[in-house]
């Protein structure tokens, strides 16, 4: 499809910051704004999209029914970057920032639409010396929030250039065992409660989870790392490089990793993915953009059954929706979602580069549970 003028406009415009994906990073500002490990908060300004900027009816793109859209701006310093998304168990999203610092923001919905946010609060991400992270070591891509039995609540985070993935963990008795909503800000509070939140386990000093990519075949590009970062509370996990589509997959804690080439749309590289809590079955999302000067930006859906993968490593998944002009999109990496009575609420956010000719979206969608196929012979 050949974008409107305005969208070529901005493509072409936005050249510069869309650089920042094949590596044009290192003159964005860094966390210098987040010299104390503390969170504080940050005013959050927001304006509606719809999915169809020509057809502002259009309700539904694929399997997916609209809910919603943010462009979501702040003047505090290095406002954006987002590149990771979850949902944390009180409702909030958490987002991880290519700079080097999270964001954790409260949804504020209308008859289960998106028609807002609050409770801005960041902090920065921190090293295994408690320091906020700096250039290049605070590439963060992939966030994963993982709850274990016990109630212990812990961050995964995946960084490239330097890749590792970190694990930042909260005292058990620092996770609230309700669902409660935290204090309306924590900054608010004087900070004695800080230890209490559930965002507890990013003040933390992390470690760093060993053999998960020290041994990756061929090593990993410098900006081509896990960005597709998606693990279960059982130890089930699947890992994406953007660049090459490889991966590794699997099924618990104690299983063996199996490598994976996962074949989405062409041309489409992913950026994130998260497994949709199915008891029994190993699925996931997973998604992919695309950049081209013809077409500018453009972002997959898809499901994925790990239970499937060939004898050959091959993933191949079921596309649930493509967004792309005049459909409101951007640099799309981060995913989340959340159960809902008949499926899943599902948020895809853009990472604006931190360029202002390009926008931080927040898009929300419902995946109606009927769009999953059932297993591969019916079990």
């Amino acid at each position: 499809m050949t974008p409107s003028a305005p969208i070529r406009k901005r493509v072409v415009l936005g050249l510069v910051g869309l650089a920042a994906v094949c590596g044009a990073w290192a003159a964005a500002p860094g966390p210098a704004a987040f010299e104390a490990a503390r969170p504080v908060s940050v005013a959050i300004t927001v304006r509606p999209v719809p999915l169809d900027t020509k057809n502002p009816a259009q309700a539904t793109v694929g399997s997916l029914a609209y809910l919603g859209g943010l462009h979501v701006m702040s003047d505090a310093e290095g406002f954006g970057g987002y590149s990771g998304l979850r949902v944390l168990p009180d409702g909030r999203l958490l987002a991880i920032s290519d700079r080097g610092h999270w964001l954790a923001v409260r949804p504020v919905e209308a008859n289960g639409r998106l028609v807002g946010l609050r409770d801005g609060m960041r902090g920065p991400l921190l090293d295994e010396a408690g320091a906020p992270l700096a250039a290049p070591d605070y590439d963060a891509e992939g966030l994963e929030v993982v709850q274990g039995p016990a109630g212990g609540l812990s961050m995964l985070v995946s960084f490239e250039r330097n890749h590792r993935i970190w694990r930042y963990s909260a005292p058990i008795e620092a996770v609230p065992v309700s669902a409660g909503a935290e204090p309306q800000t924590e900054a608010a509070q004087g900070h004695p409660a800080q230890a209490k939140g559930l965002t507890a386990a990013l003040r933390q000093p992390p470690q760093r989870l060993a053999g998960w990519l020290e041994d990756w075949p061929g090593g990993l590009p410098g900006n081509g790392g896990i960005e597709a970062m998606a693990v279960r509370g059982d130890g089930a996990a699947l890992l994406l490089a953007e660049d090459t589509s490889m991966g590794r997959f699997r099924r618990s804690g104690d299983a063996p990793w199996s490598m994976v080439k996962y074949q989405g749309v062409p041309d489409f590289k992913p950026t994130d993915a998260v497994f949709l809590p199915v008891k029994g079955r190993h699925l996931a999302l997973v998604l992919s953009r695309h950049f081209s000067l013809m077409d500018g930006v453009a972002a997959t859906l898809e499901l994925v059954d790990l239970d499937t993968v060939g004898s050959d490593g091959s993933l191949a998944g079921k596309l649930l929706a493509r967004l792309a002009p005049p459909l409101s999109v951007d640099n799309m990496e981060a995913l989340a979602v959340a159960p809902r009575g008949d499926g899943w609420d599902v948020y895809v956010m853009a990472d604006n580069n931190q360029n202002p000719l390009q926008r931080t979206l927040l898009l929300k969608f419902a995946l109606p549970a009927a769009a999953v196929p059932a297993p591969v012979g019916g079990k």
